[in-house]
């Protein structure tokens, strides 16, 4: 689970500073403040590490890949050529690992990474890794420090802080820059485990990575599934109902509630539709006569026709793949959603609150699945159920970040909302969703007035 990250000299950023991470994180702010940006970057990174050929350390991606952001230069802040791209990414390991070769004879124990990276543009204005720094914790008490720094391009240098303090250097076989921001480039003499280690388990953590768009595909009449397993329901939801298909094939069975049973995955998804109110029964059935082909159908409501997806309002499919994603992401994963409250009412909006709660902290075959959910958002009554549900104790205060995003003339800057355990806001901000007493009082000042010259 991610824990902390910080970027500079990206998009609209110069320094977010750091930005500390919870199960259920939250950015809210106005539009174009870099917001989305956030996840974009993490984008960014995880199709440069699935990338099977290695270009640039850096893959800013194409018409076919899973985000295209242009040139390296197109993505700096302010075009600044001349400044790094930097940023830091913080996780916990789902499980302690053990890290050998590091001290002679003595196997070396983590709990959780740290990766600090400094990418600047080259001659032709590609990008070059500077640094590439490892930090190793257990127990939020660092032991281990692993790093590269192009001004030392053929050396390691090894910091190690337990169990004894030991400091040395490993020599590099080449001086060329590193092929991938988070791999050192390869050793002389003997392939150290630790190495790749730490380069498998930043794989790992963005491979887990999956994000889902503001604007989901339009519903389809009818959908394609040969058996496939989707990793994800796609960036724009398009694989969400083989995504179902897959699940109940796999006999997946969730907690999809707060003390309720597990349920097949099915299921859980027409239960979250119903308690949101939008569909009273939902199930996906295969298209008669014709192989391979499924259908979505639903009922507005207990005593309605069952109908196709695709004949209902667009609210319905939006939601859909928002569900879906939260409970189909595998365990440990980090799920990034924009504006799932896109084309929604206000109420079904206020049960989203509701339904990524359960979704953090569900349960699969009775182990907890820690899924991490970060949520770009304009919803007030998203917000407001999320406030509610911290005051009656739902979810705690300590598993929830609030962040609002702003701008300053050419600058933004994300504040941390303070949230304490009756789910009151300290800090709130102006203009967080408008000046709603102000529009209340101009509009009963404009009724006494035109009242007035009616009378006169």
């Amino acid at each position: 689970m991610l824990t902390a990250w910080q970027i500079q000299n990206f998009k609209a950023w110069q320094d977010s500073g750091t930005i500390q991470l919870a199960p259920l994180t939250v950015f809210f702010g106005e539009n174009n403040v870099g917001k989305s940006s956030l996840g974009q970057l993490l984008l960014t990174l995880k199709q440069s590490a699935m990338s099977q050929s290695v270009q640039q350390p850096l893959n800013f991606g194409d018409a076919h890949s899973l985000i295209n952001l242009g040139s390296f230069a197109q993505n700096l802040h302010h075009a600044q050529v001349d400044q790094p791209l930097q940023f830091t990414l913080q996780w916990r390991l789902p499980e302690t690992l053990e890290l050998h070769d590091v001290i002679e004879h003595t196997p070396l124990q983590i709990d959780a990474l740290r990766l600090q990276v400094s990418v600047l543009a080259d001659d032709n204005l590609q990008p070059c890794v500077q640094s590439i720094c490892y930090r190793a914790d257990l127990a939020s008490q660092e032991q281990l420090r692993v790093s590269y720094c192009s001004s030392q391009p053929d050396q390691l240098q090894v910091q190690v802080k337990s169990p004894q303090v030991l400091n040395y250097s490993i020599a590099l076989a080449d001086m060329h820059s590193p092929e991938r921001f988070y791999q050192f480039p390869a050793t002389q003499g003997a392939e150290l485990s630790f190495l790749q280690a730490l380069a498998e388990q930043t794989e790992a953590i963005l491979t887990d990575f999956q994000a889902l768009a503001a604007l989901r595909v339009a519903p389809q009449r009818h959908y394609p599934w040969a058996g496939e397993v989707p990793d994800n329901v796609g960036r724009a939801g398009e694989t969400a109902v083989a995504a179902i298909l897959a699940a109940t094939a796999q006999e997946r069975t969730l907690q999809f509630a707060p003390q309720h049973a597990e349920l097949p995955f099915a299921q859980g998804i027409a239960y979250w539709l119903q308690q949101m109110g939008v569909a009273s029964e939902f199930s996906i059935q295969p298209v008669p006569g014709v192989s391979d082909q499924y259908q979505a159908l639903l009922k507005n409501h207990a005593a309605a026709a069952e109908v196709n997806l695709a004949d209902l309002g667009f609210g319905v499919s939006q939601l859909l793949p928002v569900i879906v994603q939260a409970f189909y992401a595998q365990p440990n994963s980090t799920v990034w959603l924009e504006q799932p409250e896109i084309h929604l009412h206000s109420l079904v909006q206020a049960g989203l609150a509701d339904m990524l709660i359960a979704a953090a902290q569900a349960t699969e075959n009775g182990h907890a699945r820690n899924v991490q959910l970060v949520v770009e958002s304009h919803s007030e009554h998203f917000l407001n159920r999320l406030q509610r549900r911290i005051a009656e104790g739902v979810i705690s205060h300590t598993d929830v970040a609030l962040y609002f995003c702003s701008r300053s003339e050419s600058q933004v800057q994300v504040e941390r909302l303070e949230v304490d355990t009756y789910g009151e806001i300290a800090n709130w901000p102006e203009n967080l969703f408008g000046d709603e007493m102000t529009d209340i009082a101009a509009r009963a000042m404009a009724a006494v007035q035109r009242k007035r010259q009616q009378n006169n």
